[in-house]
């Protein structure tokens, strides 16, 4: 099948050439055969690109006819196959058939908006938070689902978009574009603020890491500065000096910290590998010991609970004296009210841990990240329940007027219908 691109198509795609290139996109950006990213051995053992990279860059520059061929060269080496079929649409000039607005490209941005609800109240509110966010058209009816609960925030915690080509700039904006094309996502950032991290499909490719440098891989310091047009964060890390998305901010009397597992993580292979590298341990330390928060809400990208991806390090299981240091941290200080939310795995969970440490309260870890992806992780035994059926998300509930403030984590689906709950006072995240 070979169709040529129409002249409409062509009017419309030179405008985004011309936009990408001005945004620094590097549009002739050589594509190496092997990605240079630290990644030594996936979940599944094998890396494939979840798109093809040269059939967008050839459609980005008109040349339908060769992107159709080379589609069809390629179509059986182990990309996703709806990925394929978008692009022959976007070749063939049937980008409707993805719910892409094909009078207007370069498609329409809706970049969320921190500042929207800052008159709303503080001391009984509800956020919602996961990950898990690959463009499946037939899910992104999810983000309707949100909106209609109208949470104080949204907190998208990673796997946010799915890129897995850290060297390809105008890639990972073509998929930040996509998302923001879509009338529900549109939507949904008109009326909620958003707040994002990443994980490995949004920075690397599949449980990869950064390593500790500021700029090796030189892939890094791009991939931030496209972060960055995506959202609007209070502020991205250490700045320019330390790239990272890491930032903490506050609604009412809960702090609400982001980490970022990925800029700078080690390999775990390491006898004491980092996740997060000493400048923003550093900042960690000193966010959680800011003041007294009735909560602090810790938001990872992968989660602390142990043993939710048995065998694998690529959770904090990985970084376990890492990760015992922050706990030790918080029981040095005396630090109350600690919670934690994390994405990653493809379902909702609850956890409840206990440290070992001597006079610390449990720590209670709600998890999700399955808001539009259709590829689901199995149950895990050790949660104190857990939801996989259909795509969902988790809801926070803070009341902090009743005379022992509460936290409740609501699991609800894609449905809008809520699945299991747990509600936890304030009295029990306190020091014996």
């Amino acid at each position: 099948m070979v169709t040529t691109i129409n002249r409409s198509l062509l009017v419309r795609v030179f405008p985004l050439l011309a936009l990408l290139t001005c945004m620094g996109a590097g549009l002739l950006h050589g594509q190496a055969s092997k990605p240079k990213v630290n990644n030594e051995k996936p979940e599944r053992g094998k890396q494939s690109k979840r798109i093809h990279p040269h059939a967008l860059k050839l459609i980005l520059k008109g040349r339908s006819k060769e992107a159709i061929a080379y589609l069809g060269s390629t179509e059986s080496k182990g990309v996703n196959p709806d990925h394929t079929r978008m692009l022959l649409d976007l070749a063939e000039g049937k980008a409707d058939a993805w719910k892409f607005n094909a009078e207007t490209w370069p498609w329409e941005r809706a970049l969320p908006d921190t500042s929207l609800k800052k008159d709303a109240p503080v001391d009984r509110f509800s956020i919602a938070f996961g990950g898990g966010a690959g463009y499946v058209p037939a899910n992104e009816r999810v983000w309707d689902t949100i909106r209609e609960i109208d949470p104080r925030a949204l907190l998208l915690l990673g796997d946010n978009v799915y890129i897995d080509d850290p060297e390809t700039p105008e890639m990972q904006r073509f998929h930040y574009f996509r998302r923001q094309s879509q009338p529900e996502w549109k939507k949904l950032a008109k009326q909620v603020p958003i707040y994002g991290i990443w994980d490995d499909h949004d920075f690397t490719t599949n449980d990869g890491w950064g390593g500790p440098a500021v700029d090796q891989p030189a892939w890094k310091r791009q991939v931030w500065k496209i972060f960055k047009e995506n959202y609007d964060n209070p502020y991205y890390g250490g700045g320019e000096g330390q790239p990272g998305c890491w930032f903490d901010f506050e609604i009412g009397k809960v702090r609400f910290i982001m980490i970022d597992g990925r800029y700078y993580r080690e390999s775990p292979k390491g006898e004491d590998p980092s996740m997060l590298g000493p400048a923003q341990m550093k900042w960690l330390k000193a966010t959680l010991s800011r003041d007294s928060s009735v909560f602090t809400v810790l938001c990872s990208n992968v989660p602390l609970a142990p043993k939710v991806k048995p065998g694998s390090k690529d959770t904090w299981d990985g970084y376990s004296r890492e990760r015992s240091r922050i706990y030790q941290y918080i029981a040095k200080q005396k630090i109350p009210g600690v919670i934690i939310l994390s994405a990653d795995r493809h379902r909702s969970d609850a956890y409840r841990t206990d440290t070992g440490i001597k006079g610390m309260y449990p720590v209670y870890e709600f998890s999700s990240s399955r808001l539009t992806n259709q590829h689901v992780h199995r149950l895990i035994e050790s949660s104190l329940f857990g939801y996989n059926d259909k795509q969902s998300f988790g809801r926070v509930d803070f009341d902090l007027k009743a005379e022992d403030p509460t936290v409740k984590y609501t699991i609800v689906n894609i449905d809008g219908e809520e699945i299991h709950s747990l509600e936890v006072k304030r009295s029990a995240l306190e020091f014996k």
